[in-house]
């Protein structure tokens, strides 16, 4: 049984109600059926929420196929879904596509039709479609078709040939209705057309040994609306009786292989299929896909970063699909329903960590801000905590946690073998799976910019490609990596609180950065360590080549004073940013000082933990060190930059459960609110943010 995924709670209920067919008030069975498809980056669970999906709806006919695992055309991939439908559930009558299984038959590569001679040929025809309907009471028919429903997986059957594919369809089906059933796949052929039936067929034929792409496309056409008319037939009228669910498809990686072209074609066949029908009702296909990126759903446009309207997973439902359907819509773009599975909460971080180690809920709040809840790199990330908790060292060995070495070594890489990769370096191998290398080379030159936008509007991708520059917004932001900017306050540092920092009013900022969409700070982290080890005069901007870039475009702007400290601080200026942060002290409300405080000093750093130091004993070496004058004169402002500019990496926040860096914090700001020309209580009220709860 596959494992249920953490947080699917909406998006099991949206599939639930879709695909019962009882009719309930007003509602019809055959109401419209929207195309789920479920977004997500690299190892957000895609893949476990389709088996889940899949396996909850098995009391039905339900069917998978994974585009990935081969490029297939759409009308192999509808034959390939008929014969997983036409596998018999446990309560309902099993399905038959007799006009797909025609069709089949006549585009099967090895049946060869006299073209001069259309008599012959359509004896030709009929003698194959015997021979099917023959081959369909075999024991060979019945051994593939048993060990087919012995697999679980979705999208792991056989894949035979049309005409024994036709076969496997046509089993299981009595002599007399057998003849009544294969009557009825054949005239459908007829329907329309000033040809006979078994004419139709040969010309099909034809068409399929065509090498011409719009003899292809045609073919590709008529075997799927002959697949969704066999849905439609098997649930209408008399043969409906007792068909109380949809079918489910789950359709994983539509990304790749052509997916979206077949789930296209479906939705355009569908419509037409609506519109000839007399009373106008919806095909019982029910189709849930999954995919990495946003550009494989051609759905309603949305001015978000991606282009495409994706409703959070947790508000998922029938009626937030419905109810933002057009009265009178322009395209076919309606019938998609994007949904973006969720990240997992801090409680779904230990809930998991409980299940691996007794003691790995302990570190769900390092796990949980280092990943922000991606599920593959929690995963990952806990197995590795899990053996570090085990060590008298724990919290040091904690702070290394993304340069700790695989969880199974290779007893055959001694030797001159390459060492093997990291936790960290493994983790952004997996989440840019499919980036070319001056992709991945220029979204490591981009984690320098606090937003994508201002990167790529920079001069920070000099010296890339001008498809680079072009390309690269775009299609970070279809991968689904850009969000919403964090909410920097005294919650992203360590200490109590988020979102309480005014954001209008008198005590606001009167320069707030904008609200353009970030880099996910997991993602980001792991980008500016690669963006850290670059040498000086290499291929691509170092460190300080791209902060100083981005400061001096920032410069030039008006509207960007609060960045131009926050590369300052990211190149080492400490000294200049503490001096800065005085004079607007003075200037500011204090609550928009607060403000300008974190923003600054949420820039990056390029060696953000070392082991061998203490986070507190580092923050007062980086104020000697860096900010020699200020450290002297304003000893408790320099330190509380630098405790800040420490705190925004996790790793320099343990232990959990009291951070050492929040003494320091805490005691610089009481300070403050004692020497400082400002509004002490605000300055009081900060400290206490940072300070343990007694009782």
């Amino acid at each position: 049984m596959p494992i249920r995924p953490l947080g699917l709670e909406a998006v099991e209920t949206l599939v639930r109600d879709c695909w019962v067919r009882a009719r309930q008030g007003t509602r019809r069975a055959d109401r419209p059926l929207p195309v789920v498809v479920l977004l997500g980056r690299h190892g957000s669970g895609k893949t476990a929420a389709l088996e889940h999906l899949a396996h909850r709806a098995s009391t039905a006919p339900t069917a998978g196929h994974d585009f990935a695992a081969a490029t297939l055309r759409p009308h192999e991939v509808a034959a390939r879904l008929a014969f997983r439908l036409s596998l018999k559930a446990p309560h309902q009558r099993p399905l038959h596509f007799p006009r797909l299984t025609h069709g089949l038959v006549a585009v099967d590569p090895e049946l060869r039709l006299d073209a001069n001679n259309p008599e012959h040929a359509k004896h030709q025809l009929s003698k194959a479609m015997r021979s099917a309907r023959k081959r369909a009471a075999g024991p060979a028919a019945d051994a593939l078709s048993e060990a087919v429903g012995l697999l679980n997986d979705i999208g792991v059957i056989p894949v035979p040939g049309a005409g024994l594919l036709a076969s496997l369809l046509l089993r299981g089906i009595g002599p007399r209705l057998l003849s009544t059933v294969s009557r009825s796949g054949v005239e459908w052929y007829g329907e329309g057309s000033p040809a006979e039936p078994l004419a139709a067929l040969v010309a099909l034929n034809e068409r399929s040994r065509s090498e011409d792409p719009a003899d292809a496309e045609r073919v590709d056409r008529l075997l799927c609306e002959a697949f969704l008319a066999d849905l439609r037939a098997a649930h209408a009228g008399r043969q409906g009786l007792g068909r109380d669910r949809n079918c489910l498809v789950v359709l994983d990686n539509i990304d790749r292989g052509d997916g979206t072209r077949f789930l296209t074609l479906l939705l355009e066949l569908r419509e037409a299929l609506i519109q000839a029908a007399p009373d106008g009702g919806c095909d019982p296909l029910l189709v849930v896909a999954a995919s990495s990126t946003a550009r494989a759903v051609p759905g309603p446009f949305d001015p978000g970063p991606a282009g495409l309207r994706i409703s959070p997973g947790e508000r998922a439902s029938y009626d937030d699909w419905h109810d933002a359907v057009p009265a009178s819509p322009a395209d076919a773009s309606w019938w998609w329903y994007a949904v973006r599975l969720p990240d997992l909460t801090a409680g779904q971080v230990s809930q998991l960590g409980a299940a691996i180690a007794p003691r790995l809920p302990e570190a769900t709040p390092l796990v949980h801000r280092l990943t922000y809840g991606h599920p593959w790199s929690v995963l990952r990330t806990q197995r590795a905590a899990a053996r570090l908790l085990e060590r008298p060292d724990a919290q040091d060995r904690l702070r290394g946690i993304l340069d700790s070495g695989p969880l199974v070594r290779d007893p055959g890489g001694a030797g001159g073998s390459p060492a093997p990769p990291t936790l960290g370096q493994e983790a952004l191998r997996y989440l840019t799976q499919g980036m070319d290398a001056e992709q991945l080379a220029g979204l490591v030159t981009c984690a320098a910019a606090r937003d994508m936008e201002s990167a790529v509007n920079s001069g920070l991708l000099e010296g890339f490609s001008p498809r680079l520059r072009e390309t690269l917004l775009e299609d970070t932001a279809e991968r689904l990596w850009m969000v919403p900017p964090l909410s920097e306050d005294a919650g992203t540092r360590g200490g109590r609180g988020s979102g309480y920092l005014p954001a209008d009013g008198p005590a606001a900022h009167p320069r707030r950065l904008p609200g353009s969409h970030v880099l996910q700070p997991w993602l980001r982290l792991l980008l500016t360590r690669e963006l850290a080890a670059r040498e000086e005069g290499g291929p691509h901007p170092d460190w300080d080549t791209a902060h100083q870039r981005m400061l001096a475009w920032h410069a030039d702007r008006p509207g960007h004073e609060l960045a131009v400290p926050h590369h300052t601080l990211a190149l080492g200026r400490v000294d200049e940013v503490v001096t800065a942060l005085r004079l607007s002290l003075g200037g500011l409300p204090t609550e928009a000082w607060l403000y300008e405080l974190y923003a600054v000093t949420a820039a990056p750093m390029r060696e953000p933990v070392v082991l061998t130091e203490p986070a507190s004993h580092r923050a007062d070496r980086l104020a000697r060190d860096l900010a020699p004058e200020a450290y002297g004169k304003h000893r408790s402002l320099a330190l509380l930059v630098t405790s800040l500019w420490l705190a925004v990496d996790p790793r320099n926040r343990l232990p959990s459960a009291r951070p050492e860096l929040n003494f320091t914090i805490s005691a610089s700001f009481r300070d403050l609110a004692l020497h400082a020309d400002a509004n002490s209580a605000v300055l009081r009220s900060e400290a206490a943010r940072y300070e343990a709860r007694t009782t």
